[in-house]
């Protein structure tokens, strides 16, 4: 959820999707490749917090820098003071939190193996949900115990910096410059339709059947929401705190939103004088290129292209007294190869002519993913969500699906394509139970003709699986001779408008049977089986 008092960084947005996409995986069966997406993504959360946390100390360290400049006054010393308390209070959390990952890794996953360097058993579900949840009914795990922390640590942040403006809400429905670190699902719009979903607990919601390597992955994305608080506050400090440089001293620093960003994906960062006054006249260029500034702070917008470590130019130019100073400096990113996502809901393979729904995530764009669909055979429908679709092909056989988002392509996969399995007819009687033919069918007023889905079909598009009779022609026989054909519409036949009696047969051949899309729209269909015999007992 966004802040009111500050937005997200894009690489925020990038570790909030993946965490999301991580949530969404979680509710379904996990396959050997999904859990090795989630050792990757533990990984890259892993690298992304280690940096944080070295942004949090820089901050610290030029917040000390800049108190010294200006003679260690006392408001100074006791904003380093209140920075120094928090970076501790983070430390400790922190912590906890690496101590439960590391039970994790030896009590759930059997310990880390020596020759691969990753968790043993990183599927391990049980054991995650024995230690995290606990017994059931008695949130003696150890995520009941997390929650208590993470929601004192939050805590904590609007008490010892309310006068940096941080206003604790009213209420839970109010928004705040902290979202809860350990929310349960009760107010997640993700899951206000899902009876079972929406009603667990933090716990329950975050390690329930829940593998190793995706409960560390959702530790560590705890610890990177922790520290971007911790950054926040840290950032506020340093631009409210009242102490103004020398000009002779000011230094040229640029911050940049994300250091790794996808090829394609706009690079954001700021460059300015550190400590100076928003009012003073700047002049600032990147790569020999004017920028725009606004509040003395230089916006930085380029395209990222190509892959790995980049950098770009810096330029400066104050004016101190009569003297024109210039400052230049430089600084690294590094692009990183989006990564397409593609998940079917519906399980493999495709069917002609029906919804096929698919999920699609490309975790590297963050909050910039923003998919146009393409296929080859038949047509893509966008879902409510983004990057979810549905594909209706055309005809059997392949079908291409390409990914783009904001006119650059992200990737193809190519789908078989199978016709619809041909259903079959039975005979039954009124409450569609099946009727065995050779037995004879006793003085009854009716009996009826049903359709039969394919097993396999029905059990993956169930709502693509509904067929009905619309014609059929039935023969009424005595011995050799045929007494009377009449052609129905549906699938029921009564009896008493043939005057049957025992010994009489019966012949029917259905004609026609239509299935309804998942539009409601009829398509032909023809059955397996298309005569019926049956005889009067």
């Amino acid at each position: 959820m966004a802040s009111k008092n500050f937005s997200l960084s894009p690489r925020q947005r990038m570790i909030n999707l993946m965490y999301l996409v991580l949530t969404a995986l979680l509710a379904l069966q996990v396959s050997s490749s999904i859990v090795d997406k989630f050792v990757f993504l533990n990984q890259s959360l892993e690298y992304s917090l280690q940096r944080s946390r070295s942004a949090s100390e820089s901050a610290l360290e030029a917040l000390r820098k800049k108190v010294s400049e200006e003679g260690n006054p006392s408001e100074g010393l006791k904003a380093i003071r209140q920075a120094e308390a928090l970076r501790k209070e983070t430390a400790q959390i922190i912590g906890y939190i690496d101590r439960i990952k590391r039970n994790l890794i030896e009590q759930a996953g059997g310990g880390i193996d020596p020759k691969t360097g990753s968790v043993k058993n990183p599927k391990e579900e049980t054991k995650v949900e024995t230690y995290m949840i606990g017994s059931e009914n008695t949130n003696s795990g150890m995520a009941y115990h997390l929650e208590k922390k993470l929601n004192e640590y939050v805590a904590y942040l609007y008490r010892e910096f309310a006068h940096l403006g941080y206003k604790k809400p009213a209420s839970p429905k109010e928004e705040g410059a902290f979202p809860p670190l350990a929310p349960d699902n009760q107010n997640n719009p993700l899951f206000k339709s899902d009876p079972i979903q929406r009603n667990k607990d933090f716990a329950q919601a975050n390690f329930g059947q829940t593998p190793v390597v995706a409960a560390l992955a959702v530790l560590t994305q705890k610890q990177s929401e922790i520290v971007r608080y911790e950054q926040e506050v840290l950032k506020k400090m340093g631009l409210e705190a009242n102490f103004v440089p020398p000009l002779d001293k000011i230094v040229a620093t640029a911050s940049a939103e994300a250091n790794t960003v996808a090829t394609g994906s706009e690079y954001t960062a700021q460059m300015f004088l550190a400590a100076s006054a928003s009012h003073a006249s700047l002049k600032m260029y990147v790569n020999g290129s004017p920028v725009r500034v606004q509040n003395g702070v230089g916006e930085v917008r380029f395209p990222a292209q190509g892959k790995g470590t980049k950098e770009w130019n810096g330029e400066i130019r104050f004016k101190v007294g009569n003297r024109d100073t210039v400052f230049r400096f430089t600084k690294q990113y590094h692009v990183v190869e989006p990564v397409l996502l593609i998940n079917n809901k519906n399980k493999f393979p495709l069917y002609q002519n029906c919804a096929n729904e698919l999920e699609t995530a490309v975790p590297a764009l963050g909050a910039g993913y923003n998919p146009a669909f393409k296929v080859n055979n038949g047509k893509a429908i966008p879902g409510a969500r983004p990057g979810d679709v549905t594909l209706v092909p055309a005809q059997a056989g392949a079908c291409l699906l390409s990914v783009s988002s904001e006119g650059r392509e992200l990737g193809r996969q190519e789908f078989m394509v199978n016709p619809v399995p041909l259903p079959t007819v039975y005979l039954g009687n009124a409450k569609g139970g099946e009727v065995n033919p050779e037995a004879g069918i006793p003085n009854v007023p009716k009996v009826y003709i049903y359709v039969r889905p394919d097993m396999t079909f029905q059990r993956t598009l169930p709502k693509e699986a509904n067929y009905r009779i619309v014609t059929m022609m039935v023969t009424h026989m005595r011995g050799t001779q045929k007494l009377k054909s009449e052609r129905i519409n549906g699938g029921e036949i009564s009896l008493s408008r043939f005057s049957s009696r025992p010994g009489d047969y019966f012949q029917v051949k259905v004609e026609q049977v239509e299935r309804l899309n998942f539009q409601g729209f009829p398509e032909n269909a023809t059955p397996r089986n298309v005569f019926i015999y049956f005889y009067m007992v």
